[in-house]
């Protein structure tokens, strides 16, 4: 009998010796962006979270960019595209409202031009620690060009320092268990807006689709109606036994 030959599908599922075999996805990618102006303003928070969370999950691959200029940041986000690949989260951290984002210190730029950079590393999560970067003409922009970009959670309203823990409770949630709960990520940006002030939406890719801008204006009619700034509901309750008053609390836009 004539020798049996290997069948094609098979063949092909054999890479080629020496090949390197392509890297799994990592897992978050944070960028703090125009890192100066953050800082000279107490709102460098992408560095210290990212160092938190390195602790916290040191099995996870983690990457931290801070920008400055446009130059510096095409050669940031090379470099981190050639060691980590993909990220399946991005932790976004700068000044913005709903038009745009100050990427670098270059200045502003819009939300469709801010997604084609994060395009590259193909993240399904987006976490947008910026003003009014949730409105959704903002996330709409931002979807336009991240083709598997499947959520964004970000504020339609500025937003506070003190209204930043349950963006990264989501993000520790999502690094821990490798998805998002629903009802939890419900739940505690309900308590957030109670507590804080802080409004933190969830938008999905088809809800900003054909049809669904009416809808999506009202959510952001709602969010204008719901901005009272910033609180401190167990400050107003026990004021004194939970912090010393009148303690810093930043915007970030």
């Amino acid at each position: 009998m004539p020798p049996r030959r290997k069948s094609a599908s098979r063949s092909m599922r054999r890479s080629p010796r020496g090949t390197a075999r392509p890297k799994p996805g990592s897992h978050l990618l944070i960028i703090e962006c125009d890192s100066r102006k953050l800082a000279a303003d107490g709102l460098n928070l992408g560095h210290a979270f990212g160092q938190l969370v390195k602790s916290l999950f040191p099995q996870k691959r983690i990457a931290i960019i801070q920008t400055s200029t446009e130059q510096k940041l095409t050669e940031d986000m090379a470099a981190a595209l050639k060691e980590f690949g993909r990220f399946r989260s991005v932790l976004v951290v700068g000044h913005s409202n709903e038009t745009g984002l100050m990427l670098t210190a270059d200045g502003l730029r819009t939300w469709e031009v801010v997604g084609s950079w994060l395009q590259p590393f193909a993240p399904e999560f987006c976490f947008l620690a910026a003003c009014r970067a949730g409105r959704s003409e903002a996330v709409r922009n931002l979807f336009k060009p991240v083709s598997m970009l499947r959520q964004i959670y970000a504020s339609p309203a500025a937003l506070y320092k003190n209204q930043l823990p349950p963006l990264a409770l989501l993000i520790g949630m999502l690094l821990k268990d490798g998805r998002i709960d629903e009802d939890h990520s419900g739940a505690l940006r309900l308590a957030n807006y109670f507590l804080s002030g802080g409004q933190l939406f969830r938008w999905k890719r088809k809800e900003l689709g054909p049809g669904e801008e009416i809808k999506a204006r009202l959510l952001d009619s709602a969010a204008a109606l719901l901005d009272q700034g910033t609180w401190d509901l167990l400050e107003r309750l026990f004021p004194g036994t939970v912090r010393p008053p009148h303690y810093p609390s930043g915007a970030t836009a």
